[in-house]
């Protein structure tokens, strides 16, 4: 209750610095994020210290189980069975481990290995824009935190992040990430599929699609068509998800609540024909509960403060650490 938002600012950047979540100029994007940091509003951003993230698509997360034993022992316990479980050899990754749960004689642990070469280049970036890297974490888990509510969230929800590039998934429990995934589904997909189908370009597409948004999503309805399949892929997954958390992770416990993030899912009656589909509560995210920002000079829209969520997320982490 204590946060409250200083200055903000969003950069788009020009192609060819980034490619598929692959950082391809380090140079240039030190260079954006130096321009970013001074444009910021209502004042330049001056602090050095930075905490960034990782896509999800890029990191290995899992959660496993080991006896209980000691911490020496578990950090040998959690190479041996993490290399069991990545295609790519411990020597090539930064792996961090946390226990999460503790039962009679074993022990729940989140896993996540990222390989070296990809932490690489974004701290490379991070550091020829003349900051200091604090942490790094995935981007989903940042997320996780800025949109679930401790406190009221006892019971596991699920958390649809809906991207430019692609659609990260996340079942987390006390803003513990017990399965996570990504699918090739983000705004993006629903703008080409809309230019396919009526022959448009990007800009009328996109305008298009906010205007309308998923239509009346009945069978007579043109946009219907178009749009049912993408909404019918998300469902599916959404759904395999949650039983494969039901029947491998925990059991107990029902997933009854779905919290959307990103840009994309800000379609009109996007929420409602979700939750028609799936029978369960769908919500949008608020990334700002946790953030006093009544005094901020500016009116932040609802598209951006959703497509804040990482890095909201990531902030926050940075109540963890000292001046």
């Amino acid at each position: 209750n204590n946060f409250r938002l200083v200055s903000c600012g969003r950069k788009i950047l020009p192609r060819g610095i980034v490619q598929a979540e692959q950082i391809i100029n380090p140079q240039k994007l030190a260079e954006e994020i130096k321009s970013l940091l001074g444009s910021a509003q209502p004042k330049p951003i001056k602090t050095k210290n930075v905490i960034f993230s990782i896509p999800e698509t890029k990191a290995f997360i899992r959660t496993i189980q080991i006896p209980r034993m000691t911490s020496e022992e578990a950090r040998e316990a959690v190479k041996w069975e993490t290399e069991a479980n990545i295609p790519i050899s411990l020597d090539k990754v930064y792996l961090d481990w946390q226990v999460i749960g503790s039962k009679e004689n074993t022990e729940d642990v989140l896993v996540v290995a990222v390989p070296k070469s990809v932490v690489d280049s974004y701290s490379q970036a991070v550091v020829l824009a003349g900051l200091a890297p604090l942490a790094v974490e995935i981007d989903i888990v940042a997320t996780i935190r800025s949109l679930s509510d401790i406190e009221n969230n006892k019971q596991p929800v699920l958390i649809a992040d809906i991207g430019a590039e692609n659609t990260s998934l996340a079942i987390c429990q006390n803003q513990i990430p017990y399965f996570t995934s990504s699918i090739p589904l983000s705004g993006k997909s629903f703008t080409e599929a809309l230019q396919k189908e009526i022959g448009v370009g990007w800009e009328k597409a996109e305008k298009i699609k906010f205007k309308f948004g998923l239509g009346k999503m009945a069978d007579e309805d043109m946009l219907f068509h178009i749009f049912n399949p993408l909404i019918e892929n998300l469902a599916s997954e959404i759904e395999r998800s949650i039983n494969f958390f039901s029947e491998s992770i925990n059991s107990n416990d029902k997933v009854e609540k779905i919290i959307l993030s990103g840009g994309g899912a800000l379609l009109n009656e996007f929420p409602k024909y979700l939750g028609d589909r799936l029978k369960k509560e769908i919500i949008m995210g608020n990334p700002m509960m946790n953030i006093d920002i009544k005094n901020f000079p500016y009116k932040i829209s609802a598209r951006d403060l959703l497509s804040y969520s990482t890095v909201i997320g990531l902030a926050l982490r940075g109540a963890d650490y000292e001046d």
